[in-house]
């Protein structure tokens, strides 16, 4: 492998490192705005459960709630997702950059023959 592709390689392996983790950026900032949205949700159903009249209107804010808290538990998810996604895309550059380095040592260290200048 030629400089030029250890380096465009490097790139490509740096540049794919950086969406996933610009992805998970992105989705933290998603679920922080909808647990902020959430919050004003959740205070209007708690007092519309407690200020139910019927047994019907209890029940319906208690599924609005498990309705509310399902939602959140799928955010975690899709947030644990991503970030797990760019720890594992960090760790195979990692690993590749560790091997392309192993690499570049051992054709600079050549066959271990020294020059004898005979």
């Amino acid at each position: 492998m030629t400089s030029d592709q250890s380096l465009a390689a490097a790139r490509t392996r740096w540049q794919s490192a950086m969406s996933a983790y610009r992805q998970t950026m992105l989705i933290q900032s998603q679920v922080n705005q909808n647990v902020q949205a959430d919050t004003a949700t959740l205070s209007d159903l708690v007092n519309a459960s407690q200020g139910a009249a019927g047994s019907l209107q209890a029940q319906q804010a208690a599924n609005q709630l498990i309705a509310l808290s399902a939602k959140q538990q799928m955010q975690i998810q899709t947030l644990m997702a991503a970030q797990y996604r760019a720890e594992a895309l960090e760790q195979a550059r990692k690993a590749q950059s560790e091997a392309s380095g192993q690499a570049a040592t051992a054709r600079f260290l050549g066959s271990g023959t020294a020059y004898s200048g005979r």
